[in-house]
């Protein structure tokens, strides 16, 4: 039975490269029904979908420390909500506060003290009068409590008294979108208490495989399409990090969503219905309609968009209509079986 499988095969194969393939009139179909699609071009083939999550890239966030530990706090807003600068994000209290107050103003007089000396000596330093190990203790002083001070001057300056709270409120120091751990109930000294990420900074990380990832310029989303912007050089695992481009509000998508995203491939096509391709031979064929005949055209599939073959660019093809109803008869036709 295999034999007579396979040499019904080339038989069947033989016979198609025999058989002429001159076109076929449209009058000769005047006893079905006869339709045509217009054959289109696209520049994106949709790839298989892959796992996708909001997010943003570390380093463009604004990372808020506390230069001392929180006992208590209270956000006053969800976390992933919008802010705006100067909004109040959270209610500070506990003795950690008044704590904070007094470790303030502690810095400020030991680095208004290291102040004076730096600049007291720094003439004498030029004449030579002190030495260099002295100068060197006097000028690590000062700019140790400078950046000590600037950094609890630069907290001191979001805080603003909340007495009917008995604490303190602590202001967006930019807008964005707030990120922070609703876990621990104290905040430790130099422990991270938020971050505020710039909308424009909201990203579609997702893995693309290798095999796709040189030609994927552009990833689908169930109501929205976003640019792909960057693309790791290195690989892991058969895969390649993509970050697209900013999110806009129209996406509604949330940060740290996780999702499935189609890559859309920059692929120059020809897309053509299923219907109006058939075999012939071991290739595809399509009648494409000129004037009262319909010609037949040699197409090499290249992938498929829904109920549309992707095919490679064919000249004869381009702005023209194919066949799309009826083609099972018009093959059977060529091959000399008559219509149905």
């Amino acid at each position: 039975m295999k034999r007579t499988s396979f040499f019904s095969g080339v038989a069947l194969s033989l016979l198609c490269a025999t058989i002429s393939a001159e076109p076929l009139s449209v009058a000769s179909l005047a006893n079905l029904n006869v339709s045509f699609t217009s054959v289109s071009s696209v520049a994106q083939i949709p790839a298989s979908p892959v796992p996708a999550q909001v997010g943003y890239e570390a380093g463009n966030a604004f990372v808020l420390s506390v230069p001392e530990t929180i006992q208590q706090h209270h956000w006053l807003v969800a976390n992933g909500s919008i802010v705006a600068k100067d909004q109040p994000l959270v209610l500070l209290q506990g003795a950690g506060i008044h704590h904070f107050q007094m470790q303030f103003a502690a810095a400020k007089e030991s680095f208004e003290l290291a102040q004076s000396r730096y600049q007291h000596n720094k003439p004498l330093h030029s004449k030579g009068t002190i030495g260099a190990e002295m100068w060197s203790q006097i000028s690590s002083q000062y700019f140790a409590t400078k950046l000590k001070f600037e950094h609890m001057h630069h907290f001191m300056e979001l805080l603003s008294p909340a007495p009917a709270q008995q604490g303190m409120l602590l202001s967006a120091p930019q807008a964005g979108i707030i990120s922070y751990d609703a876990t621990p109930t104290q905040v430790m000294e130099g422990e991270q208490l938020l971050a505020l990420i710039p909308q424009t900074d909201i990203r579609l990380q997702l893995q693309l495989p290798l095999s796709v990832a040189a030609d994927s310029n552009a990833v689908q989303l169930s109501h929205c399409q976003l640019a792909i912007e960057r693309k790791a050089a290195i690989a892991h695992g058969g895969f390649v990090t993509a970050w697209s481009a900013a999110i806009p509000t129209e996406c509604n998508l949330t940060l740290g969503q996780q999702l499935q995203a189609t890559p859309l491939r920059q692929l120059a096509a020809l897309q053509i219905p299923k219907q109006s391709v058939y075999s012939w031979g071991t290739g595809s064929r399509v009648l494409r309609h000129q004037g009262e005949q319909l010609i037949p055209t040699d197409v090499a599939i290249v992938g498929v968009n829904g109920d549309n073959y992707l095919v490679q660019p064919e000249p004869t093809l381009q702005h023209s209509e194919v066949l799309s109803e009826s083609v099972a008869a018009a093959k059977g036709m060529l091959l000399g079986l008559g219509g149905e």
